[in-house]
């Protein structure tokens, strides 16, 4: 299997989600932004967190070529797409490069395993209990972020079906079952989102995992539960 097949294996799928339709595009429209929040805090926590981030190591460094002064990152670079959990591959224009990539590597603790048409693939360190923290705490922000674009969903929905009440589009009591299943909505898409959120930590943390709080413990209990017995939770 190839490294990008790997690395689509291992990604967080929000496909355990499955957004029903109603017949009231307010509600449909509700849960569907809704839904792209709780994917795009997966494809943040994803694509941006990471214990171990050693994509600008080359940016900063100076180093003297031919008498010149020369920033290294503009002939090497950290390979992203070819990049795993434990090893970085840093390709490089031309081998008198060799020894500042080195340098810098041996800077960061980072082990060379093998070198092949200009790419250096490297064993990376194991991460520290702080970087491991440092990374739980940026998923949290995210989450926190996520957490209030849901509100704010509701709350565009709510003042449409205040709008819509005012001019007359629709009646009072559609309006009231429209609100009362936005405020449903909400609870529980905030829940698929703390779910979520726990589950890039698990990703991240590996055994050092802990739940935050018992009310996330529960929470993820119950969803893992729904998600065992019938392969995803339906909103």
């Amino acid at each position: 299997m190839s490294e990008p097949d790997q690395a689509d294996e291992n990604r967080i799928s929000t496909d355990i989600l499955k957004v029903k339709e109603v017949e009231n595009s307010y509600i449909n429209s509700a849960k569907e932004r809704m839904f792209d929040v709780i994917n795009l805090l997966v494809t943040n926590a994803e694509g941006t967190v990471s214990l171990s981030d050693f994509s600008q190591i080359f940016k900063t460094v100076t180093v003297w070529i031919k008498f010149r002064p020369r920033k290294l990152g503009t002939y090497v670079e950290v390979m992203k797409e070819r990049s795993t959990a434990s090893t970085i591959s840093v390709r490089y224009s031309s081998d008198e490069y060799i020894p500042h990539v080195k340098e810098v590597l041996r800077d960061h603790n980072i082990r060379v395993k093998s070198i092949a048409q200009n790419v250096m693939v490297c064993q990376i360190p194991k991460p520290s209990d702080q970087d491991i923290d440092i990374a739980v705490q940026k998923i949290r922000v995210l989450a926190s972020t996520a957490r209030s674009s849901l509100s704010q969903v509701k709350a565009d929905t709510i003042q449409r079906l205040q709008a819509a009440l005012k001019n007359e589009y629709l009646e009072v009591k559609d309006v009231k079952f429209a609100m009362t299943s936005i405020e449903k909505v909400e609870q529980q898409m905030a829940a698929m989102l703390t779910y979520f959120r726990l589950e890039c930590e698990k990703k991240l943390s590996g055994r050092k995992f802990e739940f935050d709080t018992p009310e996330a413990k529960s929470l993820w209990a119950t969803v893992d539960k729904k998600i065992k017995k019938n392969g995803y939770v339906e909103i």
